[in-house]
């Protein structure tokens, strides 16, 4: 079953310290992903901006086969999914990660990327 979440960006001290979580978290995709604007893509796609356009559509980057047939849209739902279980989300995906299990490791991370990849 997929956890839908709700996120509003309000500056509040709950949502700070889940941004501020999220990103000690993503140290461990920073290995394969990038999120500024103009840095190159690595072994993943450069996240920035990603919550804006389709899926599997990250310029210069080439997505399995799997990936790129499934074009997700990204949603708070499918952001957790996708952070639970890739492999489960998406059959024949060659993304290197097992996945994260626990919910709140999860909303930390979706936090903290909607702030920064604008």
């Amino acid at each position: 079953m997929t956890m839908v979440f709700a996120f509003a960006l309000i500056a509040t001290p709950a949502v700070a310290q889940d941004a501020k979580r999220g990103q000690l978290l993503f140290l461990q995709c920073r290995a394969c992903h990038n999120l500024k604007a103009g840095e190159p893509n690595k072994m993943g796609p450069n996240l920035n901006g990603f919550l804006k356009r389709a899926g599997a559509s990250a310029p210069g980057f080439k997505y399995s086969a799997a990936f790129a047939a499934a074009k997700p849209r990204w949603t708070d739902a499918t952001l957790d999914a996708w952070l639970m279980r890739p492999g489960a989300m998406v059959k024949g995906t060659t993304m290197a990660f097992a996945g994260m299990a626990k919910p709140e490791d999860r909303t930390a991370i979706i936090v903290y990327l909607k702030a920064t990849t604008k």
